[in-house]
């Protein structure tokens, strides 16, 4: 297996991939934040299914969706954090686990997910690299060990974060020199280049 990790501040929506995967809470739908990084119809039908009662960002809740024309992926995959002010980063990387096992078991090796700000600027950083790891892993421990295999994750960060994740690049590159072969790709702050 290999690893191609990207970073960029486009919304995983924009991005070529087989899979957008994101976030939602509780107040995801009344506050139209966006969190989850999807477009702005897909989040319109989130809100409608919210107030049907069948989406409702329960802890653990994964919601599928067909990615649709307007989108660059065949599949939205949105798991659910519950009531926003009750996330701690113990439950998000439990979830973000969660997701990641639902992507490697749906067969998808090329995905895009929105890392929102959930516990503050001073703590995005260590969230950055703790999500990657977390999001990674379940691919890692189900690879059969064949070298051709590439899995493919780009990580939508904040805009204004983007040109300080070198010192979470450093740490990812540590993490995985001996782990796996690996390559790691920042787009540049306001880039619209493909990456």
């Amino acid at each position: 297996m290999k690893l191609d990790l990207r970073f960029t501040s486009r919304p995983p929506f924009a991005v070529w991939c087989e899979a957008v995967a994101g976030f939602i809470h509780e107040g995801s739908f009344i506050e139209e934040e966006n969190m989850a990084g999807v477009d702005q119809k897909t989040s319109a039908y989130l809100r409608a299914l919210n107030k049907r009662g069948f989406c409702k960002a329960e802890i653990g809740e994964t919601l599928l969706l067909p990615g649709e024309d307007r989108l660059m992926a065949k599949k939205v995959v949105l798991k659910g954090l519950g009531p926003k002010d009750q996330i701690t980063p113990e439950l998000f990387l439990s979830q973000v686990a969660g997701l990641a096992a639902c992507l490697r078991d749906l067969g998808v090796i090329s995905f895009a997910v929105k890392i929102p700000l959930l516990f503050g600027v001073d703590q995005y950083h260590e969230q950055v690299r703790h999500t990657v790891q977390e999001a990674v892993n379940p691919f890692l421990a189900g690879s059969k060990g064949e070298d051709d295999e590439m899995v493919t994750a780009v990580f939508s960060v904040e805009r204004t974060l983007l040109g300080e994740i070198s010192e979470v690049e450093s740490l990812l590159r540590n993490y995985f020199k001996d782990i796996v072969p690996f390559s790691l790709v920042i787009e540049p702050p306001g880039g619209k280049s493909e990456i």
